[in-house]
């Protein structure tokens, strides 16, 4: 039997098999550039670490533009499932608030400082305290007070000799003085005891447990979960685009990959094509076996 029938396939299958995994290997090795006398050496570094910043952008692109788009993300987000899981965490998290003892103002400091806390009570006291002042300068008080005032004043006098000689003029001057001295006491008395008694509203929600506000709203037939889950699905109707431009995956990504060690990239790559890479050596095998044989029905040919 001549050797060369087995020989020249398996040298073939070898030299396929060597020539696709050095060509993979060089995908990845070096990972960095060799220089000698000062020249870059050819072919390095290997094609990924050369090409990384491309990557790193091709990947971020491709993640922006057909993997976290609004329309996918939106879809996901608004999902029955996504939705039903939500308002279960809320029906879950207000049953436990219910039944403990955390009081607002603890609650908040575990999303903030105490010194943004105290501002944040400050200046919702006084906000609250300068809208109430001038929804009720807007009713006019004075005159309201003057005028109710008066009427009964001239009903009581409205029989007697005093009421007849004061006059229905001199009663109307009077009003109008009554009614400047009042509003002056309004606009000079009212913003500081708005200010010291919306403190104390405030103050007094702020020690109150988170449960018992909870218990508060309901009883006035608040839904909670229904509330937050409304709330919920017009942010991400709403603003899901606007926060996608804002947040830049593509360029979360890019940057992500472009800060990875070279080892790392291969690393990721490798995960995802791990497989897929092997197959293309062996298939360089086997194309490298068919080949030998090939040659070997050639040699085997007469003269």
């Amino acid at each position: 039997m001549d050797w060369r029938i087995i020989a020249v396939p398996i040298v073939g299958a070898v030299i396929g098999y060597i020539t696709n995994w050095v060509a993979v290997k060089m995908l990845f090795y070096p990972h960095y550039e060799k220089k000698i006398w000062g020249h870059r050496v050819p072919f390095t570094p290997g094609v990924i670490p050369r090409g990384q910043g491309r990557l790193a952008r091709a990947v971020g692109q491709v993640v922006e533009k057909q993997l976290l788009t609004p329309e996918v993300l939106g879809g996901v987000l608004l999902s029955e499932e996504t939705c039903a899981k939500l308002r279960q965490a809320v029906v879950d998290w207000t049953g436990e608030m219910k039944n403990g003892q955390m009081q607002v103002k603890d609650a908040a400091l575990l999303v903030m400082e105490e010194d943004r806390y105290e501002g944040t009570l400050k200046a919702t006291g006084e906000n609250l305290s300068a809208f109430l002042y001038e929804k009720i300068l807007a009713m006019d008080p004075a005159a309201k007070i003057v005028e109710a005032g008066m009427s009964v004043v001239r009903e009581k006098l409205a029989d007697s000799m005093f009421g007849f000689m004061l006059g229905g003029s001199f009663m109307d001057k009077i009003g109008d003085q009554m009614r400047e001295y009042v509003d002056a006491f309004i606009k000079e008395n009212l913003p500081a005891l708005l200010e010291e008694e919306v403190a104390k509203e405030v103050s007094a929600i702020s020690d109150k447990r988170v449960g018992e506000i909870f218990e508060t709203l309901e009883k006035q037939g608040a839904d909670l979960p229904d509330i937050i889950e409304q709330i919920y699905r017009v942010l991400v109707a709403e603003k899901l685009p606007v926060i996608l431009t804002a947040v830049r995956f593509s360029d979360i990504v890019e940057d992500r990959i472009n800060a990875m060690d070279v080892a790392q990239v291969e690393e990721l790559v490798l995960v995802i094509m791990k497989k897929e890479l092997g197959a293309v050596i062996n298939i360089g095998a086997l194309i490298g076996f068919i080949l030998g044989l090939v040659n070997v029905a050639i040699l085997m040919l007469p003269a």
